[in-house]
């Protein structure tokens, strides 16, 4: 699981953001068991379970472990098994995660040695006996050369095993050190597979190595799940560790053919190429190794292609022959594949068992291999051999692969920067891995909205985590787009046009209030919080239940889910088996539910629908209310609403009241009918609370509260608005007819708001089959026969 390289940012003090304008700039989401998210605990009270998974964080959250100091951003970062590694600004690195083999650069802990603290967000924590986590991020220990610290440039995690690069070559490791993992030279009698749990120089300049890499500088360096990759200058490769799969792609002559030279190798071996085979980059998965190589064909022909060996299960290899995955072969497929489309490639990323392929100029996506769970990206779960191209997904800079899920990091179109980009995910998704706020499996990739408003730079996924590097600095007024032309009109021509300013912006929607403050820190980013970044908007299709949908905008999102594989829940307090996403985030959020990934069949159904217990069960009436509800916070109506609601049902209502078309006239009574009827029904409903002495529950007085907050600012801001209006009549000469405050209006009606429930239970019994009436003239009759 390689790293990745971020610029470095500054940041302010520790979990805040002052004038300087900074804002966390490393996210974690995933599986936070060990402490491998760096959050500070294992998982504090604080972190919402962000799915249905209990304890997975299923939104991208800003790690406040850090001091925050300018040394002390992030830079680069690598994920692991089980631990995570930072690269700081200042060379050092620091760790989490877990630590029973020294992979986080500390002594492991004692066993039965229980531990307790206060994390770096000041929540209180306990860490059992026996348990080997680091929570917050340590500095790892032995990064010395002479006695003096070396300036660390790149980190790579294996399962259990660590490594450091510094600017100079040398490279570092620690941590397990089974199957000859730390690849450092042993002492006679020292054991090639013992433990180390402080960084050790292993090669390059400075070191004293007999065999293996010896002096020569290190340029990259890749680590699977039990082997590593070093690429030295001159295309020059280096590997040692586990080789029961061929994965370090060593072999040797024996009988005529070939064969492995050991199942494990504690000192780097040189894997040789051929003159016209030039190293651009090596990608090591859980047991298969890939390599984009620049061939010079014998017509003098320069392709880049890329060569795989190792595990050929889950074709993983693409179209190697499985019987010589322990030499490197080149995949015959992606040579065709570019020839034909004319393309090249620029990065290549091998997760636990596919690989991800970077197209150079259009930043299109391939990938192969196994497809189990979603991690190809093409929408379906079939293994594959031959390439699939990724849908969706274009101008790419920079891919990450994980154990079964797969990230994508996307140019933002609207960016004058090419740094700045988007966050896509896709793949298995059970312990929130793929950022976006559940856990269900996504088959194509799909923005992580958590981070819309962060410009991402860098990423890296782990086993069963994933962790983001942001620029780490927070937007202000100043910054969009739609303010800059207006603070640069005020900042030319001065305070001659602040009046006019402020009323074109408040004609445009803009709040005329940041002119004051440009250098106001806009609320609601991501990062400036000790809170996870969720989306507070609603993915398509999942507002309602989905085996309810009879919409016609909704039925792509239908066709989508049936026949196909589907993420489904099974409720433990509801005993239901079977629940559909969109009501296990909404009617079962708060229960205890198990994830399920199975074919769809047609007559499947949500039994939360079936069993007449769903809260988001579609109908044509509450499409309706929805459209005019959505727009309010409360989700509800007023009054004045209502008309437009009943104009939008005027079908249903025609087909309850008999199914023939009604008159203007009878449009209209109708209407004021049914407008009235709902006043006299909110009226008895208020008389009869009021006798029983309650009014609303603690949520709706809350939400009544907040209502008259807004219409206090905007009486507040009208009033400003009306002394303005009367200070330039003023000026010009004129008056302005003096007009009574709103806010000296005692006698003001509450305003009327609606709930769908309740709006639902009046409709269906004030339309339910009654006659039109025996009112109607000859001359209607007549009318109604024509039509």
């Amino acid at each position: 699981m390689a790293s990745r390289k971020g610029s470095v940012v500054n940041r302010s003090a520790a979990g805040s953001v002052t004038d300087s304008n900074r804002s966390s700039s490393t996210y974690s989401f995933g599986w936070p068991d060990d402490g491998r998210l760096g959050l500070g605990s294992a998982l504090p009270a604080h972190i919402p379970s962000g799915g249905q998974t209990p304890s997975c964080v299923a939104d991208p959250y800003p790690n406040f472990s850090f001091s925050f100091r300018n040394e002390d951003s992030v830079k680069a970062v690598s994920g692991g098994g089980r631990h995570t590694l930072y690269a700081m600004a200042d060379g050092r690195v620091m760790a989490s995660g877990w630590n029973a083999h020294g992979q986080c650069g500390i002594p492991p802990a004692k066993m039965g040695v229980p531990v307790e603290g206060t994390d770096a967000h000041g929540h209180p924590y306990k860490i059992p006996a026996g348990n080997f986590g680091v929570y917050a991020p340590q500095n790892v220990a032995g990064l010395k050369s002479g006695g003096r610290p070396v300036f660390v440039n790149c980190v790579e995690a294996s399962d259990a095993t660590s490594f450091a690069l510094t600017g100079e070559g040398a490279l570092y490791s620690w941590g397990k050190g089974k199957f000859g993992m730390l690849g450092q030279e042993t002492d006679e009698g020292e054991d090639p597979e013992r433990d180390e749990w402080k960084a050790r120089l292993m090669a390059g300049p400075m070191s004293n190595p007999e065999r293996g890499i010896g002096r020569s500088p290190v340029k990259a360096i890749s680590a699977g799940y039990s082997h590593v990759f070093a690429t030295l200058g001159g295309g020059r490769t280096f590997c040692w560790g586990r080789n029961h799969h061929g994965q370090l792609g060593l072999s040797e002559d024996g009988d005529g053919k070939t064969k492995l030279v050991a199942p494990w190798i504690g000192t780097p071996a040189e894997l040789k190429w051929r003159k016209q085979e030039v190293i651009m980059k090596i990608s090591c998965g859980h047991f298969h190794t890939t390599a984009l190589i620049e061939v010079t064909r014998p017509d003098m022909r320069v392709e880049i292609t890329l060569f795989a060996w190792g595990c050929p299960d889950d074709k993983r290899l693409g179209d190697c022959n499985p019987a010589m995955s322990h030499v490197p072969q080149e995949v015959h497929s992606i040579t065709r594949m570019a020839k034909k489309q004319h393309w090249k490639f620029k990065d290549v990323e091998a997760g636990g068992a596919h690989t991800l392929l970077l197209e150079k100029y259009n930043g299109l996506v391939l990938a192969f291999g196994q497809g189990k769970y979603g991690q190809l990206g093409y929408g379906d779960v079939w293994d594959r051999e031959e390439p699939v191209m990724v849908i969706g997904l274009r101008s790419v800079t920079d891919l990450a692969a994980g154990a079964r899920h797969s990230l994508a990091l996307v140019d933002r179109v609207t960016s004058s920067d090419a740094t700045d980009g988007e966050l896509y995910s896709f793949g298995y998704n059970n312990y929130g891995e793929c950022g976006l706020g559940d856990t269900a499996v996504r088959l194509q990739p799909h923005k992580v909205n958590g981070l819309v408003n962060a410009d991402v730079l860098a990423i890296a996924a782990g086993f069963k985590h994933s962790i983001c590097i942001t620029s780490g600095v927070a937007k202000k007024v100043r910054d969009l787009p739609e303010y800059q032309q207006y603070l640069e009109l005020l900042r030319s021509e001065g305070m001659l046009v602040y009046d006019a300013v402020k009323t074109k912006m408040e004609a445009e929607g803009l709040n005329p209030d940041y002119l004051d403050t440009p250098d106001l820190i806009l609320p609601g980013q991501p990062g400036i919080e000790d809170k996870p970044a969720v989306y507070e908007g609603s993915e398509p299709g999942m507002q309602y239940c989905i085996d309810t949908l009879a919409n016609p905008d909704s039925m792509e999102v239908i066709m989508k889910q049936r026949g196909t594989y589907e993420t489904t829940y099974r409720c433990v307090r509801c005993n239901f088996s079977h629940v559909c996403l969109a009501c296990a985030r909404h009617c079962h959020g708060h229960h205890p539910v198990r994830v399920n990934f199975k074919l769809r069949h047609y007559d499947d159904t949500c039994e939360c629908c079936k069993h007449d217990v769903c809260n988001i069960r579609w109908s044509h009436i509450r499409h309706e209310f929805d459209k005019l509800a959505l727009r309010n916070e409360d989700r509800m109506i007023a009054m004045e609403e209502l008309q437009d609601c009943l104009e939008g049902l005027r079908d249903d209502v025609e087909e309850r009241r008999g199914g023939l078309p009604l008159t203007t006239k009878q449009k209209e009574d109708d209407l004021k009918a049914a407008i009235d009827a709902m006043h006299e029904r909110h009226k008895v409903k208020a008389e009869e609370q009021a006798a029983s002495g309650s009014l609303r529950d603690q949520k709706e007085a809350e939400a009544k509260r907040e209502e008259k907050d807004r219409e206090a600012k905007e009486k507040k801001r009208k009033k400003m608005e009306r002394e303005r209006e009367r200070a330039e009549a003023l000026k010009r000469g004129g008056r302005v007819a003096d007009a009574p405050d709103p806010e000296d209006s005692s006698d003001e009606e509450e305003e009327i708001r609606i709930h769908f429930k309740d709006f639902e239970r009046w409709y269906l019994e004030y339309f339910q089959e009654e006659d039109l009436g025996e009112e109607e003239d000859e001359a209607d009759k007549k009318q109604l026969k024509k039509g």
